[in-house]
């Protein structure tokens, strides 16, 4: 008997601490808003999947994964919502998804967090820092965010839609996301 704790006790100290992993669950929601001649047009995106590996006590675990079907975009207009589909938006014949991805997320100040990462939208890949908060509770967790990001990095909004003459180039993304632990 004592050998078997032994033989724990020396695994958890020469094994790497584990982060939590974390799934989104299907009260989340992600939201976007873009300006649209001055005045604020907010849509959402229906079907998405955030994966979060978070041990706040040991960054170089941490992992970040969320990925946005962008078929599932909805601004609560079905011909809003055809327009997004087209190759001058989201162009989602070719590009059915957007997957941001960071290994680099760290704890600013208590339950403030900054994921840098890679975000893969309409074929382009480019390094996006995305801030949020997060909270534990007895049942699960919560994530929270916004931030602007320029549409034009990721050819979102091609064509005659690239300068800001009726739609504004900075897009706001927001979201609240409810986690449920899967370990």
């Amino acid at each position: 008997m004592r050998s078997g704790l032994l033989i724990a006790a020396f695994f958890a100290v020469v094994s790497p601490a584990q982060a939590d992993e974390w799934r989104s669950a299907e009260n989340s929601e992600f939201g976007f808003e873009a300006i649209f001649e001055g005045v604020a047009t907010p849509g959402k995106f229906t079907h998405f999947l955030v994966v979060l590996d978070l041990d706040p006590a040991c960054a170089g675990n941490n992992k970040l994964r969320v990925t946005v079907d962008l078929t599932a975009a909805d601004m609560g207009d079905p011909d809003m919502n055809a327009v997004l589909y087209e190759p001058a938006w989201f162009d989602t014949k070719h590009y059915a998804e957007a997957v941001f991805e960071s290994s680099d997320i760290v704890e600013r100040s208590p339950g403030e967090f900054l994921a840098t990462g890679m975000l893969d939208l309409k074929g382009a890949r480019k390094t996006v820092a995305v801030p949020f908060s997060w909270t534990r509770s007895t049942d699960g967790a919560s994530m929270k965010g916004e931030l602007s990001l320029d549409r034009t990095r990721f050819d979102v909004g091609s064509g005659e839609w690239a300068s800001d003459d009726a739609i504004g180039i900075n897009v706001k993304l927001v979201f609240t996301v409810q986690l449920e632990l899967r370990n």
